[in-house]
């Protein structure tokens, strides 16, 4: 992660955790809750206002602005399902599974607590640490028209020697050639600067322009696998019921394959529209454009990932406004594309569940 990354998720964590007092409310719900242990026969002292209190302030935070490297972070210090929806979801899970066992559900809530206690230190040390001992500057490898941009080679795309490393190294380039091809711009466009290791991830800094109609293109693609994956709910449902319908679930089976079959053709044709492009006039540039969103596609699908780091508003008053358009459509693929991801993992933990 890089250190401006780091530092905007030290402001995240300011923002969204210490203003709205998550760690005090966490604290006043546990101290509450902690009085009825040893309470002598007296009346059981209540907690509903400061458990109402916390589910008001965490159950809108989300993390759809964040790069994977950051929730990465965040998971480090096991804070991720204490907020949101899911950490609403686990205070009730606990509060009705202990409801006779207060002991027990009081000595959870501390754990909750107390983690979130320590990540407030950890991010509190790590920002005053970046602050004193760097002069935190956007890096001069990223253009005010460019995107840091991840590429993470990983599962059954990963590279682990010479003849991985040239096919895929063939498949990125039909990838960014089609993208820039479509927008007048080259492979070139797509800058590398660095690399990591283990899972191999390389780092590209994209003109935003390119940057954005990758992210359309791992939206669109991602509604279509979460229509893919809501038919297969369906089917996994029906066989639940025991309806012993066996054509309905053949014909739902069916008009998922047909979804999916017919998704690429709908990203292009999307990718088309947006890019202003004319089949008649531009018909190579739509072939390239098409080569690009299968291989994109077929990354991903086989466990690749690509991500973005979401640049910072700009306070230049002289910058394009094409620029800052882009960067706005930018932003709004990746809140889409987290959210996407998010139901999809439901989806498929349900379907799981449901086989087994």
């Amino acid at each position: 992660m890089q250190i401006n990354e780091l530092l905007r998720l030290t402001e995240w964590f300011d923002e969204n955790i210490i203003e709205n007092q998550i760690p005090q409310k966490y604290s006043a719900l546990h101290s509450k809750m902690n009085q009825n242990i040893r309470r002598n026969g007296q009346a059981l002292v209540p907690f509903e206002q400061e458990k109402i209190n916390l589910f008001e302030v965490i159950k809108d935070i989300n993390f759809q602005n964040l790069s994977l490297e950051q929730m990465k972070f965040l998971e480090s210090l096991e804070i991720i399902d204490l907020l949101g929806k899911n950490g609403v979801e686990q205070i009730e899970k606990i509060l009705i599974e202990n409801n006779l066992d207060i002991a027990t559900a009081t000595s959870k809530i501390k754990e909750f607590s107390n983690t979130i206690s320590r990540a407030q230190a950890t991010i509190t040390k790590l920002q005053t640490t970046l602050l004193e001992s760097f002069e935190i500057e956007e890096s001069d490898e990223i253009q005010n028209n460019q995107v840091l941009m991840r590429v993470y080679f990983q599962n059954d795309v990963a590279i682990e020697n010479l003849t991985d490393f040239k096919k895929l190294s063939a498949t990125w380039y039909d990838i960014g050639r089609g993208i820039a091809m479509a927008q007048d711009k080259s492979p070139e466009d797509f800058n590398i600067i660095g690399a990591k290791k283990g899972s191999i991830i390389i780092e590209m800094a994209v003109v935003v322009g390119l940057a954005t109609s990758v992210s359309k293109i791992l939206l669109e693609s991602l509604k279509v696998a979460d229509r893919f994956i809501n038919v297969l709910k369906q089917v996994e449902e029906l066989k639940a019921l025991k309806l012993g319908n066996k054509k309905l679930v053949s014909d739902l089976k069916k008009e998922a394959e047909k979804e999916r079959d017919e998704g690429t053709q709908i990203i292009l044709n999307s990718a088309i529209e947006d890019l202003q492009l004319n089949a008649e006039q531009n018909g190579d540039k739509i072939t390239a454009l098409d080569k690009s969103i299968k291989k994109l596609i077929g990354f991903t699908q086989n466990g690749g990932v690509v991500d973005f780091v979401q640049p910072n508003e700009s306070e230049e008053e002289d910058e394009n406004n094409e620029i800052r358009e882009e960067i706005q459509k930018l932003k709004t693929n990746i809140s889409e594309i987290r959210l996407i991801e998010n139901k999809i993992k439901l989806l498929e933990n349900k379907i799981t569940k449901d086989k087994n």
